[in-house]
């Protein structure tokens, strides 16, 4: 959605194609706005930050939980740089802009075919244990980029890109986010609860990192004082708990865990089954957004989380993790509430504060930064700019 957002003033300036590497709701999303779109499972990524990577210690167990899909994304590497190099040559491009720091391959491509390269940071780089292969990616996205964009200091920090590094946060249209021009979308009556109930939500949980099971406990413990209060999973992910024998006997077997099974167990221990929903993929936010009375966004690692943006729009309260680019979005905490990530007895304190207090100064603190630091048509102006001056360059 953060670059559809900005696609939307750059498909006014330039002629815009979107590579998809794999298929899914948001290209007919994409298309219906008119956007050419090409899906093409030639290309792959290399996961390599905060919130999905791979323990690359053959000490841990979590190396060979991930062996067999990362072993798949790193033999594609080298077939995904030719498919990137036949594609710049099918198209032409004038410059490419890489949304996510895994294209690493197509990085590479891009950068041995000639063609300016903006490379967008949406996500953090992971550390490691020891730093060495955040160290080699790291300079293969500076020696390969033009430019490198990073939504907060902290992201691009991370990068270390030098000259090349500009600072341009994510951002939201207040044409759609607009708290004064909401329709209804009647979500109590969906949900059929009543109207004074509470809801809490938190949008997109279906990795472990975005914390929907410590929120999940945190509801949980609080749930008999606020008995009229409700949480909603919003976005991908198992609407229905499958507890098949079979399904759960391979995942114990293997290490896995289902994330939404999880989630059920606490939901069937403190018998919460009519004030927790999962109302799956949602685009067209705003106005569920507007009947909630709490965002949650309780990441474990760095994110630049953009629930926290369209919150700040349509003027709803939000907690969020004490971490690197969370934190800055609500000015340490100013502008909404704060828990240490993974803490459940930290965050059942927040929701209970943030439920029983009048949050009218969090909301408008929110809102003003909202307005003065993530405002769509200026950075996105922002990363037209990008582009002229990397062409003008290109051109003296």
């Amino acid at each position: 959605m953060s670059l559809f957002y900005l696609l939307e003033y750059v498909s006014r300036q330039y002629e815009v194609v979107v590579y998809f590497v794999e298929t899914g709701p948001a290209v007919d999303y994409y298309k219906a706005a008119g956007i050419r779109c090409v899906i093409d499972k030639g290309l792959g990524k290399l996961p390599h930050c905060t919130i999905v990577n791979q323990n690359l210690n053959p000490m841990s167990f979590k190396f060979y939980h991930d062996l067999k899909p990362y072993l798949k994304n790193y033999l594609k590497l080298v077939p995904t740089y030719y498919r990137m190099k036949e594609i710049l040559l099918e198209e032409k491009p004038d410059i490419v802009h890489l949304n996510s720091t895994v294209l690493i391959a197509e990085g590479i491509a891009t950068k041995t075919s000639g063609i300016p390269l903006v490379w967008h940071m949406r996500d953090f780089l992971e550390y490691g244990n020891f730093k060495l292969r955040y160290r080699v990616l790291r300079e293969i996205i500076t020696r390969c980029s033009d430019v490198v964009i990073g939504l907060c200091e902290s992201e691009i920090n991370r990068v270390s890109p030098g000259a090349k590094g500009i600072v341009i946060p994510n951002f939201v249209s207040f044409d759609k986010f607009n708290y004064e021009n909401v329709v209804p979308v009647n979500l109590r009556s969906k949900l059929d609860v009543p109207a004074e109930t509470k809801i809490i939500a938190i949008l997109g949980w279906n990795t472990p990192a975005k914390g929907a099971l410590t929120l999940m406990k945190a509801f949980a413990k609080i749930s008999k004082k606020f008995p009229s209060s409700v949480l909603v999973f919003f976005g991908e992910g198992q609407q229905q708990a499958n507890k098949s024998k079979i399904k759960s006997l391979l995942r114990l077997l293997a290490g896995k865990k289902n994330l939404r099974v999880e989630l059920q167990k606490i939901i069937d221990v403190y018998e919460l089954q009519s004030r927790v929903f999962f109302p799956g993929i949602i685009f067209d936010i705003a106005s569920y957004i507007a009947e909630v009375d709490i965002v949650a966004a309780p990441f474990t690692e760095p994110h630049f989380a953009r629930p926290i943006l369209e919150a700040g729009a349509m003027k709803t309260v939000v907690i969020t993790s004490d971490i690197d680019g969370t934190r800055e979005m609500v000015l340490n905490g100013q502008a909404g509430y704060l828990a240490k990530p993974g803490d459940t007895e930290e965050w059942a304190r927040q929701l209970e504060l943030a439920l029983s207090s009048d949050n009218k100064d969090k909301i408008e603190a929110m809102y003003i930064n909202t307005q003065r630091t993530y405002n769509s048509e200026v950075n996105a102006n922002n990363t037209i700019a990008v582009y002229r001056g990397v062409l003008s360059d290109l051109v003296c």
